[in-house]
């Protein structure tokens, strides 16, 4: 499968250095907002192309385009690839807002194409160990469980910490896909949602480095 690539920040390091493990899948192409990035990360894992996001979309030779932009842009890129008639599969997580991911699923609907998105971290060892004792009755009827994420904050460690407190980022839509995904897969849907939050700081300084 020809496929291309969407956002060539931080995170398609990841995704560049594992694809070509894939049997079957070949980057064709990668595109970004800046050029000289898509430029950049084309040279470094020689992709035969650096392209605009148009101009991948319009390529008839690839399909399925992986989405690594920002996670505000999720439901409008994913949403293109499909129209474009190819499939989509997005870094988590699907959209900031449902009625862009309903987008997305109408899109692939109607295109008859296919939408996948990111985390895939359920299907590794330790969570499907934990499926299979559920399934066997190892532990009886799981009623509850917990999931924590605790650190000081981003600006501490993360590459590029701003867009984290930008529309879009936030631990529960960067981080909390994992443990929700992890949850829904061993204790099945979710039937209702209540929620607190507070500011903890009124001003953060970034010392990670960019």
């Amino acid at each position: 499968m020809n496929i291309g690539l969407i956002g060539c920040g931080n995170i398609s390091d990841q995704y560049l250095t594992n694809l070509p493990r894939l049997p079957g899948i070949n980057v064709r192409a990668c595109a970004d907002i800046v050029m000289e990035r898509a430029k950049a990360r084309a040279l470094e894992y020689n992709i035969p192309e650096h392209l605009e996001v148009d101009e991948l979309l319009e390529r008839k030779d690839i399909e399925l385009v992986v989405n690594l932009t920002i996670p505000k842009a999720h439901g409008e890129i994913s949403t293109r690839i499909l129209n474009a008639g190819k499939h989509a599969y997005s870094e988590k997580p699907l959209a900031i807002h449902r009625s862009d991911g309903a987008k997305i699923l109408e899109s692939a609907n109607n295109m008859k194409m296919m939408a996948g998105c990111a985390p895939d971290t359920f299907l590794g060892a330790g969570i499907q160990t934990c499926r299979n004792l559920i399934d066997k009755g190892a532990i009886g009827e799981p009623i509850a469980a917990t999931a924590f994420m605790v650190n000081h904050g981003h600006e501490h460690w993360h590459p590029d910490p701003a867009f984290y407190y930008e529309v879009g980022g936030g631990p529960m839509l960067d981080m909390g896909p994992y443990y929700l995904t992890a949850l829904i897969n061993l204790l099945g849907p979710i039937n209702s949602v209540s929620g607190m939050t507070r500011k903890t700081f009124e001003e953060r300084t970034i010392t990670s480095e960019s």
